[in-house]
């Protein structure tokens, strides 16, 4: 981290109040951990759902914390032992506007990446293919929330030339909110399907929070769009839209072979093949491409870094067996993410699925679990184990129709008897999928 900013101008920027100063000087960094407060750090008071950072301000004057910004005031002897104390209504919404000021500070291009799929991909792809060009700083994981994503922000430097944010959301207005911190140059809208209905109550209210982003561009911003998504298709008109996909009314049209594919755009065809050759991940690396275009990266740097790509953990990973592959997709899961991954797994001639519980549906996950039992069944998979208290209405559906489908209540009680089957079955694709709170990737920590 590299703030470079005076105590002054700091309290100006995130709103505070400036209770107390001993003579101002810049700062370069803060920590929100008070285990991890050395002599001299700044001490910034960050409040969540589970924790609350104000509880520890005495401790981190303790540990020789010469900074604090916090909610509340402390004891009148101990600012003494300080360089300065600001005070803010709102420790989070300082936070936003330190990252939000820092960003204007800097001469950076931006990407942010929003969408309910892929989003990690496409950042980690896309950042792969700036940073073999220039320097570029990324959020690392999924730092993508109301608190890693301004973090994130905050570790850009005057070195970085380019930076790419991802973008979460879980709630109606969210990504506009950390939007306005990233400001950015290019705007990736990945796709629009169910997800965390549970809070967002309706398919328009996703809609409307993940393209919310296209309102917070700068000036003369573009929008990267999955053209083929029934959502995000009516933005195809705009002017500041450019949008990719597998039909021919997209600016970038992807011809999608089985030993290769191409990009066709700006009036060239363009090959590639990557590691990872599943369809629908070469709508990930097309968003990557055009961002690395119309950030000035040459052609055949973006194609190289693309090609060298390896993947995501978790994400439609593939484990090589020597018979076999084992899809670990255990990261996330939707009715769209699920019929993709279905869809992959069904082109081998033998498979079988390992599913578990689409999580955060809310009333509509009776629907999308029982969809969920026709999709495995018009694929017919050798085997089936259905895992999870919400996935067994597909359970009771399939159990009528279909031989060798297995339930278990959760992933525990599941643990030993998939890890047999994987163990046992080496000559039989796997797919394993489900939401990231079933800790799928557990079936294969012993194989």
């Amino acid at each position: 981290m590299e703030l470079d900013i005076n105590i002054k101008e700091l309290a100006t920027a995130i709103n505070g109040k400036l209770i107390y100063l001993k003579k101002d000087k810049k700062i370069n960094s803060f920590i929100t951990d008070t285990r991890k407060i050395s002599s001299g750090d700044v001490f910034l008071a960050l409040k969540g759902k589970n924790f609350n950072g104000n509880d520890f301000i005495e401790e981190a004057v303790k540990k020789g914390a010469k900074g604090i910004i916090a909610e509340r005031s402390i004891k009148l002897d101990d600012y003494n032992k300080l360089d300065f104390f600001i005070r803010v209504n709102d420790s989070l919404k300082a936070l936003h506007l330190l990252a939000q000021k820092h960003l204007e500070r800097l001469d950076l291009k931006t990407v942010s990446v929003t969408g309910s799929n892929g989003k990690t991909t496409v950042k980690e792809m896309t950042k792969d293919v700036l940073s073999s060009y220039k320097k570029t700083v990324y959020n690392h994981g999924n730092l993508n929330n109301e608190y890693g994503l301004p973090l994130s922000v905050l570790e850009a430097t005057k070195k970085d030339e380019f930076g790419v944010f991802e973008i979460g959301s879980s709630s109606v207005g969210e990504v506009k909110k950390l939007a306005r911190i990233v400001k950015p140059d290019i705007s990736v809208i990945t796709t629009i399907a169910p997800e965390h209905l549970e809070f967002f109550k309706t398919m328009e209210n996703i809609f409307k929070t993940e393209t919310e982003v296209l309102n917070e561009l700068k000036n003369g911003g573009l929008g990267v769009i999955n053209g083929d998504n029934e959502y995000l298709k009516k933005l195809k008109t705009k002017k500041n839209i450019i949008s990719f996909g597998f039909l021919a009314d997209n600016n970038l049209v992807i011809d999608f072979k089985e030993n290769f594919s191409s990009f066709n755009f700006k009036n060239k065809r363009i090959k590639i093949r990557l590691k990872n050759h599943i369809k629908h991940n070469y709508l990930n690396a097309a968003a990557a491409f055009i961002s690395g275009y119309l950030f000035g990266v040459p052609e055949k740097k973006i194609i190289a870094a693309l090609e060298k790509f390896d993947g995501v953990p978790l994400r439609m990973q593939i484990i090589k067996r020597k018979k076999s592959v084992i899809i670990l997709d255990a990261y996330n899961a939707n009715p769209q993410s699920m019929d993709y991954a279905l869809s992959e797994i069904s082109k081998k001639k033998r498979f079988a699925v390992i599913l578990g519980d689409m999580k955060e549906l809310g009333r509509y996950s009776k629907r999308y679990h029982t969809e969920l039992a026709k999709r495995v069944s018009e694929i017919s998979p050798e085997y089936v184990f259905l895992i999870g208290p919400e996935i067994k209405v597909a359970y009771d559906c399939l159990k009528k129709e279909m031989k060798n489908v297995k339930y278990y209540s959760n992933t525990d009680l599941a643990l030993k008897y998939v890890r047999d089957f994987i163990k046992e079955n080496d000559d039989i694709n796997i797919l394993i999928k489900a939401s990231r709170s079933m800790k799928f990737e557990r079936f294969i920590a012993e194989n």
